[in-house]
């Protein structure tokens, strides 16, 4: 059965689960992903050797099962989101920070405002209580291969008429733009991984890693309001916390790639906060900085 056989039987039996089954199914396949697939669990220890170096590694290796388990999760709200009645969604999930960011992107000459996170919480769900908040919410997201699949996700991301998906990686990219003229929208874009390949060595955690400058190329050619966005969950509850405080518009000094850079890093910073807040729900499974063993990276404390 191919990948996409798999997500449509997947959407079609998922809803069905008792949330407590769904989430302990997840639980038990993130685990057995831990246990057995070697590469994944390296690459994740590796990354947490970086997030976390004074810690001792039996603490990094239960972060790095939950983060597994978290992944899991969030293919189980991708799954079943479509099934959940919005009313119910929008107690499910919290926003916090819509007027605040409404009104500091009005000061700053109205439009849309440009959302940077990393890959953290289910933004799948979250992001499906875009009516319910009365914004619009363009979430860019990586190319899934093949093609059809990338259809099934896109529809299952947009149950909600006012969400909307942007595949990075196409022609779709100029859509980024006409969003960011969508008064009181919201275009999210994670900068923490890179999934083009085309990424620009920047100082992530302490050390030097390839990542995506595309966020501050956009806030220096548009003048967007450009503000740091958190989605987690805590128990049962999901929360999508804006922070405004952190909001701020591209200034350019002429110098173009010093000044993506300098933003680059700006934003990087808050990033950072974020993975500090909710370790164990940073769902990247690939290597940031490289492989360098199970989790022997740099400023590791063995047990």
């Amino acid at each position: 059965m191919n990948k996409v056989r798999v997500f449509e039987w997947g959407a079609k039996i998922t809803p069905l689960l008792p949330t407590w089954l769904g989430n302990s199914l997840c639980a038990l396949i993130g685990t057995l992903m831990y246990l057995f697939a070697t590469t994944k669990r390296q690459a994740v220890l590796d990354n947490l050797s970086h997030v976390l170096p004074d810690h001792p590694l039996s603490n990094r290796k239960r972060i790095a099962r939950r983060i597994m388990q978290s992944s899991m999760r969030n293919y189980y709200d991708l799954l079943r989101t479509y099934k959940i009645p919005p009313d119910k969604l929008g107690k499910m999930v919290e926003v916090r920070g819509i007027p605040e960011m409404k009104a500091v992107t009005a000061r700053n000459g109205g439009g849309g405002t440009l959302v940077y996170s990393g890959h953290l919480g289910s933004f799948s769900l979250s992001a499906q209580v875009a009516s319910y908040n009365d914004v619009d919410f363009f979430l860019v997201v990586e190319p899934i291969k093949p093609p059809e699949l990338f259809e099934v996700t896109r529809h299952l991301r947009e149950v909600d008429r006012r969400t909307h998906t942007i595949s990075i990686a196409t022609m779709e990219v100029r859509e980024i733009f006409r969003s960011l003229k969508v008064e009181d929208s919201m275009t999210c874009m994670a900068i923490d991984r890179d999934v083009t390949g085309q990424g620009t060595p920047l100082t992530f955690f302490g050390a030097k890693a390839n990542l995506p400058t595309g966020v501050a190329e956009i806030a220096l050619r548009t003048k967007a309001t450009v503000m740091p966005i958190h989605v987690y969950r805590k128990g049962k509850q999901y929360h999508i916390d804006l922070w405004y405080e952190q909001a701020f518009v591209a200034e350019s000094t002429g110098d173009k790639t010093a000044d993506v850079a300098r933003i680059s890093q700006q934003m990087l910073a808050q990033v950072e906060k974020m993975i500090l807040k909710t370790p164990d729900q940073w769902a990247v499974l690939q290597p940031i900085w490289g492989s360098g063993g199970e989790g022997q990276g740099s400023g590791e404390i063995q047990d």
